[in-house]
């Protein structure tokens, strides 16, 4: 028997039918990855890649159009991530101090404190280096920068084999509230407080408003110097890229990459006691600048 597949997947807002809803890693993993190595399917197998086909997540040929990566092939672009995550994770251990003239007086508003040395002793800056920098942050320079832009309205998609980091852990999304801002999860989609945190946007806290425009100068300043080390791994990424099937998507499999690259930066960064990471898998906080929403 062949080792897990996991999905993994980013857009800017949550598409109208979120992709684990139309792929189910059990089955498709193996069956577009079969289909890319030239392997015959079954009558069974041949209906399921009609379904993907049908809402084109496989191409007329049966071929991903999406990455589907077999272990190794996960396993390298790890590797590869985790150097530009450990890159990252100096540059902003080297400026720590500026990052915490930011989020150090939002503690009390989200719920901790510098001294407090519980599991959730750190959130402000989990929250605020986590996911409006690391992730929604970057992401959307990222975009600018036409590197990493899904079409409007849907999202890039990945399988991976293999151990379950391979797709991913640590996410930010955003959740417009209807004239109300947005409400920002970071953490693990997998965690039941992921989606518990979605139940009562309105019990997350907010961050002032006054604070904002200061916020959004720090993420894009950071966010920038962040997407200058992510273009200089390109070359080294590319050769991965091209042994992975459906990662002729260049903008899926960059978003992928950075994924894991984040995961090794906030690993390296809850390492030296900068950031801890939730205890419960995700926290939420409300905010109103789309910029700082990834938008």
């Amino acid at each position: 028997m062949g080792e897990a597949w996991r999905l993994g997947w980013w857009a800017p807002l949550a598409p109208a039918v979120e992709p684990d809803e139309l792929i189910d890693p059990s089955v498709h993993g193996g069956l577009l990855s079969a289909v890319a190595a030239g392997s015959p399917l079954d009558h069974l197998g041949q209906r399921r890649l009609a379904s993907l086909k049908g809402v084109g997540l496989a191409g007329p040929d049966g071929r991903p159009r999406f990455p589907v990566a077999r272990a190794e092939q996960a396993k390298s672009l790890r590797a590869a991530a985790t150097d530009l995550g450990r890159g990252i994770a100096r540059l902003l251990a080297g400026e720590w101090s500026r990052l915490e003239v930011e989020y150090e007086p939002l503690h009390a508003i989200v719920g901790g404190s510098a001294r407090d040395l519980s599991p959730s002793s750190n959130p402000a800056a989990f929250l605020v280096v986590g996911g409006l920098l690391l992730d929604l942050g970057v992401r959307r320079l990222l975009r600018r920068q036409g590197l990493a832009a899904p079409p409007f309205g849907s999202a890039y998609v990945w399988l991976a084999e293999g151990e379950r980091e391979g797709a991913g852990v640590w996410f930010a999304r955003a959740t417009p509230l209807a004239g109300r801002g947005y409400l920002v999860r970071c953490g693990r989609p997998d965690s039941p407080a992921w989606s518990a945190l979605a139940v009562d946007p309105e019990a997350a806290p907010a961050l002032p408003a006054a604070r904002e425009p200061a916020l959004t100068e720090l993420a894009e300043g950071f966010g920038w110097s962040v997407v200058r080390l992510v273009e200089d791994a390109i070359p080294a990424l590319d050769p991965i890229r091209r042994r992975i099937p459906g990662a002729d998507d260049e903008g899926a499999f960059l978003t992928w990459a950075y994924t894991l690259a984040m995961d090794t930066t906030l690993e390296r960064l809850a390492g030296r006691g900068l950031v801890t990471l939730p205890a419960t898998g995700a926290l939420a906080v409300r905010v109103t600048a789309p910029a700082l929403a990834g938008l």
